[in-house]
């Protein structure tokens, strides 16, 4: 008995005589630590994660790029894109927050710069401007389209943002696989408007590219911080053992592609389907000259057509129908067709694609960019990009035939123009009896449209803005045999309505009519738009037929700026007269406006100020964990270990476990039975404390973060989401830290504290 007492006694003699070779020990590591830190974040940032979301970056580079016409494109969003790489990468080493924040946000900006100095350095000064530009073409221009130097600009800032994200959550945050995935939404987005014959290529790169980054970013996963590194030889046949995979794959998208798996034809596509004409009321349009004409007609200007009816609406045709082609050398577009009157168009404010033109052209010839011409629809296009202001060029069209002529014309319709004779049968009662009177009275189709054309400009009243909208049988029928009002758009439409019912093919055209006559040349303005009929003969193409009704409502408060006067044009017999008389009344409180004001001010702001304060402990203690693991990271094996429980205890503290004068084996006890929280607090005292001090090493420090890492998520996944969700944004971890007398972060311990009693019993960790 007495052997075992001794032996008790020089147990315990040998074990406080451990303990005391241990005081200081741990915070001598956090001193040496803190200094280190400095040093680790003077280390180069690691090369092999760069690479590896680089790849994806330059995939989606690849994809963005392809929107453009030309290498160029791709070449700027690459080259933009890995300069937000290096620029994470420059900044990941910048220890001090502000400098950090400020050189992103320089980089960032400056990045867009350089991708416009190659354009001109004199772009610079009017960035915004061109920026703005390109922006708004991007709703009318159809891919690919023209690399301007506001794209330029657009693309830089895109991929240099889309860049330096992949490489921060891959290098700072430390989470390449994340980084990995950033870019791919944008590869995704920008693949919608890869033109047709450039999608599958441009795919099979990119997919090619991703590969290549996920290879990189597994080798890199696989190398630990103490382990030896591999062999250049040895990445080299690892390289080229994943090469046969990437060229099958590759194979295989291309197979998939021939056979239509990868790009089936949609159910609905919108180039096959006739669309409405998109308006804005010309009191939205700023008055300027469009464009001018130097010729001997003064109209109509044509600038296309509606010539499909669905029954209800007269629509634009569809884009996959048109014919368009490029214009010749010799500039002849309808060799059918004899010259007979010749235009001259100088653009001036005129913005879009589509330029202005005349009915039925034989011949163009432009000075400057190139030119298409849609067989179907008479439309004259810029090849490439948009209008720009300066650019002349020339139209010659057939003369307009004679009355006798069309008189006399008693050719067949050729099959190409029976869709322009679709329309509902049977026609209305009105336009019946219409159709009737012609036909008892003439005997040549143009005689018959013209008595139905002319009843309708003499009989029906115009009223209202000529903003296209929806024509049914039903509303010709009204206007012909009830209410006898239309709006101008109206009135031509019923025109091109009892056309076809007639058996005459017709359409829609639209454009400008006249013009301000300055210099010899007419000036053509937004006010000069028009819309009229146009009708088909055999032998002498597509014929407009503009009129102007009899009579006319006057409009009331509009800018007179905005209105055209024609004598011609009489009033109608229902006239209207506005009386006002002045009345005294007591002035509006304007108290509830004000409170109202307040209210819409003060409500969002206190709003976004409650989520700023909601959302602060969140966004603080990812960044208080992100400096603990750098610091911890340069401070070594256990440094980490002690971190790992650290941030156990500090999310059992959020969930309300609180107990922060606990030891590890003392914690255990508040829980039931758990073989991980077990293995956890025996291996941190041992790592800490016990025999595994002199052995620490990556696998333990592995093991640790590991167990961390799945209490942590067990722990969440046993509460409801409500606790799930205020632990988030919860303030006790921030408040009440496990280890809150230490703080090794890159700035440095903080001095003068001296750690509680029993956190210097239990162990000394990152705060």
């Amino acid at each position: 008995m007495a052997t075992s007492t001794d032996e008790l006694k020089t147990i315990e003699e040998e074990a406080l005589a451990h303990l005391a070779s241990e005081a200081g020990h741990v915070e001598a590591d956090l001193d040496e630590a803190a200094n280190a830190a400095e040093v680790a974040v003077a280390q180069p940032a690691p090369l092999r994660p760069a690479i590896a979301v680089a790849m994806p970056v330059i995939a989606a580079a690849v994809m963005v790029g392809g929107v453009f016409t030309g290498v160029g494109g791709r070449f700027y969003a690459a080259a933009a894109g890995l300069l937000g790489v290096g620029l994470a990468v420059a900044a990941s080493r910048l220890r001090k927050a502000v400098p950090a924040n400020l050189a992103i946000f320089v980089g960032l900006f400056t990045i867009g710069l350089l991708t416009v100095v190659p354009a001109g350095v004199e772009n610079l000064g009017n960035l915004r401007s061109l920026v703005v530009e390109a922006a708004k073409s991007g709703d009318v221009l159809r891919p690919p389209v023209p690399l301007t130097a506001g794209w330029q600009a657009i693309i830089g800032w895109l991929m240099g943002i889309v860049g330096f994200t992949a490489a921060w959550l891959a290098i700072p945050v430390r989470r390449p696989s994340i980084g990995l995935l950033v870019p791919l939404p944008i590869a995704a987005i920008a693949g919608i408007s890869v033109p047709k014959n450039a999608q599958t290529l441009s795919g099979t790169a990119a997919l090619v590219l991703f590969a290549i980054g996920l290879g990189v970013l597994s080798s890199t996963q696989t190398v630990g911080d103490d382990d030896e590194k591999p062999s250049a030889a040895y990445e080299v046949r690892r390289a080229l053992r994943a090469l046969p995979f990437i060229v099958a794959i590759t194979v295989a998208v291309l197979v998939l592609d021939r056979v239509g798996f990868l790009f089936p034809d949609p159910y609905i596509d919108p180039t096959q389907e006739p669309q409405k004409p998109k308006t804005v009321p010309l009191s939205d349009v700023e008055d300027r000259v469009l464009f001018d004409v130097e010729a001997s007609i003064t109209g109509p200007w044509r600038i296309g057509s509606l010539d499909v009816f669905d029954g209800k609406d007269w629509r634009l045709p569809p884009f996959a129908e048109n014919q368009l082609a490029n214009v010749p050398r010799s500039g002849v577009v309808d060799d059918d067709l004899q010259p007979g009157v010749r235009a001259r168009f100088s653009i001036a404010g005129l913005t879009g694609v589509v330029l202005p033109g005349l009915p039925n052209p034989v011949g163009i010839v432009a000075e400057g960019p190139k030119l298409a011409y849609d067989a179907r629809s008479g439309n004259i296009r810029v090849s490439q990009g948009q209008i720009q202001a300066g650019l002349v060029y020339t139209v010659t069209a057939a003369a307009l035939p004679s009355i006798d002529t069309l008189r006399a014309t008693t050719s067949p319709l050729p099959k190409r123009v029976e869709p322009f004779l679709d329309i509902p049968e049977p026609a209305p009662p009105a336009v019946q009896t219409l159709l009737d009177e012609a036909e008892s009275k003439f005997t040549n189709q143009w005689d018959k449209f013209d008595f139905l054309r002319t009843y309708v400009l003499e009989n029906v009243t115009a009223a209202g803005p000529g903003v296209p909208k929806s024509v049914p049988p039903e509303r010709v029928q009204d206007m012909l045999g009830g209410s006898k009002e239309g709006t101008p758009y109206e009135i031509v439409a019923a025109q091109a309505m009892l056309a076809r019912w007639m058996g005459v093919p017709s359409r829609i055209g639209y454009g400008f009519d006249g013009g301000e006559v300055v210099n010899d040349r007419l000036q053509v303005r937004p006010k000069n738009g028009a819309s009229f009929v146009e009708v088909f003969f055999p032998q002498q193409g597509w014929l407009p037929v503009i009129g102007v009704p009899k009579k006319a409502k006057p409009t009331v408060g509009s800018d007179p700026s905005t209105q055209q006067f024609d004598p011609s044009v009489l009033p109608s017999d229902d006239v209207t007269v506005q009386v006002f008389l002045p009345l005294i009344l007591a002035p509006n409180s304007v108290l509830v406006e004000q409170i109202r004001n307040v209210v819409f001010v003060a409500v969002p702001l206190l709003l976004l100020l409650f989520l700023l304060y909601l959302g602060f402990p969140g966004l603080q203690k990812l960044v208080r964990r992100a400096r603990r693991r750098a610091a911890a990271e340069a401070a070594g094996p256990r440094a980490r270990i002690a971190l790992t429980y650290a941030e156990w205890r500090d999310v059992g503290t959020d969930f309300g476990f609180r107990h922060d004068t606990d030891t590890p084996l003392q914690f255990l006890e508040r829980f039931a039975d758990d073989d991980e929280h077990t293995e956890f607090a025996w291996l941190v005292t041992r790592c800490l404390w016990g025999d595994l001090q002199e052995e620490l090493g990556v696998v333990h420090t592995s093991v640790a973060e590991e167990l961390s890492r799945s209490l942590r998520r067990r722990l969440a996944s046993a509460q409801p989401a409500t606790v799930r969700f205020v632990a988030i944004f919860s303030r006790l971890s921030v408040r009440h830290p496990y280890a809150p007398d230490t703080d090794l972060t890159p700035r440095g311990i903080r001095r003068g504290q001296k750690p509680t009693k029993q956190k210097e019993n239990v162990y000394a960790t990152v705060a």
